[in-house]
């Protein structure tokens, strides 16, 4: 019953809706510094963005519907701001969580986790008001920023690991800037009602890596050491950060994300795997992942 109840759980909190902010970092080779393992990434204009050392972060989750895009299309070089909800803004949002300078309270250690060519790790924190906050961090080795930015779009493939995901439309697409609204139904075990979710998302594109938020309309990276003695191994690093009230106790979420996070984890990254083999196999994207091509670089 409790493994029961911590997949349930987990199909919230692994959704990364209805507030979650990703970064796709680019892939780096490894180096080593005075006994430690540190990454330096670029400054960017609005905040500093550089890699810090620190213990512990993550990843995300989710059958098969067809799926259109037959929604409304933007294209007018001066809709941008209709087209979508999201701007600048968010990103500066966003990486203040990752450089810790939201004014939130500290980040607590939940859990590591890893094998050869995965590393896991999992904070929470309780603000004072709202549902406890995660903050993920997962390194993929041997899987470019592209992969992963185009994975994480791809509904049309999502099924295939995430099942969970009993429903997903396409509502509205912006050319100009790859904004995208998306319709999802998420099927949950035991007590929990399917959840119902729309999404705006889009992507951001800085020299260090890309910025993918999501958010819906009812709301609207650390040093790794090679292994093998390998020197100059390509990897890349996912931060998730993500919040939702489901109506259950912070313990309870808690106990679940515990439980079952890290078979999630390594679900994900089978998928991960499974699209990498069929992208090498079929060049062809998905009109999802062409989507996910579409960026807005961030200005200088």
């Amino acid at each position: 019953m409790i493994a029961q109840l911590a997949l349930a759980l987990l199909c919230l909190v692994a959704a990364w809706m209805p507030l979650v902010c990703l970064s796709l970092l680019k892939g780096w080779p490894w180096s080593r510094t005075l006994c430690s393992w540190r990454l330096t990434f670029p400054t960017l204009s609005f905040s500093s963005h550089r890699h810090r050392e620190i213990s512990s972060e993550s990843v995300s989750r989710p059958r098969l519907t067809a799926t259109t895009f037959s929604g409304q299309c933007c294209t007018h070089p001066h809709h941008e701001q209709e087209c979508s909800e999201l701007n600048e803004d968010d990103v500066k949002v966003l990486v203040s969580h990752i450089d810790e300078t939201d004014g939130g309270p500290p980040w607590k250690l939940m859990m590591e986790r890893s094998t050869p060519t995965l590393t896991y790790q999992a904070w929470y924190r309780d603000p004072q008001l709202g549902p406890t906050q995660y903050r993920t961090r997962t390194v993929f080795e041997n899987a470019s920023p592209e992969l992963l930015r185009n994975f994480f779009w791809d509904d049309e493939f999502r099924p295939q690991w995430d099942n969970t995901l009993i429903h997903f439309q396409t509502l509205r697409v912006c050319p100009k800037t790859g904004s995208m609204t998306v319709h999802w139904i998420r099927k949950l075990p035991l007590f929990c009602s399917d959840r119902e979710y729309v999404i705006t998302r889009r992507i951001w594109e800085s020299d260090s890596g890309y910025y993918c938020l999501t958010k819906t309309d009812t709301e609207t990276t650390i040093s790794v050491k090679p292994r093998n003695g390998e020197q100059h191994k390509m990897a890349s690093e996912v931060l998730l950060f993500h919040h939702e009230d489901i109506g259950l106790p912070r313990e309870v979420v808690k106990m679940g994300v515990r439980a079952g996070m890290w078979s999630l984890v390594k679900r994900l990254h089978l998928g991960l795997q499974t699209y990498q083999m069929a992208k090498e196999n079929d060049g062809s994207p998905s009109n999802y992942a062409l989507m996910a091509n579409i960026t807005t670089r961030i200005k200088n």
